[in-house]
């Protein structure tokens, strides 16, 4: 496994808008392929940002098939060559995670990979992007996290980081961080429970943690879960995150974003 240690990628981008329009429903359930239980284990106790090269594979822009609103990108093995084959890793062949530089806009995809090994990934929105490949190559020991920068030079005001607040409600949902658990429960604020809560690509929930500044970044699974509570293992170092926590209820992915300082 590509050190834990190396998980916490770094991010770059810059969002149109509110924090709330960004999070909450607005993406279908994918279906949840079997395989058997993975975790990247603990948060890292020493995250560092990611970069377009790692373990020698790299990660190359097309620049003739991307235009202002899609970006074509395909991975090189250490040999130069074309990788055209993806082992499942978290659930999916392909996780894309793009995100602005004030940590707002956050988005996690996935993409389509053609038989060249060509992906294409959608900006739906103006400004500055810090795009996030998670991803193993047939053949690479573990998961791999590479990363790039796109910015089409239109200016997008900076949203202000919200601040830290342990209960956050979505939609119909209410959610209470205690640490690295988080209980679901209904919105309304009786504590009811709630019915209808389902996996995400394979896992009870993911967590996505990103870190104020150098943006590093990183994805872990709950490693353990009742009716009502995901449990995460680990701890992050002292810096301002921003966490999304994703999973599925009723048919739909759920993000819950969450503003964690640590000292």
């Amino acid at each position: 496994m590509q050190g834990v240690v190396a998980r916490l990628a770094a991010f770059a981008l810059v969002v149109v808008g509110s924090f709330g329009t960004a999070y909450g429903l607005g993406q279908k359930l994918p279906g949840n392929p079997e395989s058997k239980p993975h975790t990247h284990g603990a948060a890292p106790a020493d995250p560092v940002p990611a970069v377009y090269e790692v373990d020698g594979y790299v990660l190359v822009t097309e620049a003739e098939r991307s235009t202002t609103s899609a970006l074509a990108l395909h991975v090189n093995d250490p040999n130069g060559q074309r990788v055209t084959e993806f082992t499942l890793a978290h659930g999916s062949k392909l996780h894309v995670v793009l995100i602005r530089p004030d940590l707002s806009g956050f988005q996690h995809v996935h993409p389509d990979i053609d038989g060249n090994g060509t992906f294409v990934v959608p900006i739906d929105e103006p400004g500055k992007w810090h795009v996030v490949i998670d991803t193993q190559p047939a053949g690479a020991a573990a998961p791999i996290v590479l990363a790039t920068n796109v910015d089409d030079e239109v200016g997008v005001p900076e949203v202000e980081l919200p601040g830290p607040d342990d209960s956050v409600t979505v939609g119909e949902l209410g959610v209470r961080r205690d640490g690295f658990d988080f209980t679901v429960s209904a919105a309304d604020g009786s504590g009811s429970a709630v019915d209808g809560l389902e996996p995400y690509l394979g896992q009870a929930a993911h967590l996505i943690a990103i870190r104020k500044g150098d943006l590093a970044y990183t994805h872990v699974h709950a490693m353990g879960a009742t009716a009502d509570t995901f449990s995460f293992h680990g701890s992050l170092p002292a810096g301002t995150y921003r966490l999304f926590l994703q999973f599925g209820y009723r048919g739909q992915v759920i993000t819950v974003p969450f503003t964690v300082v640590q000292p």
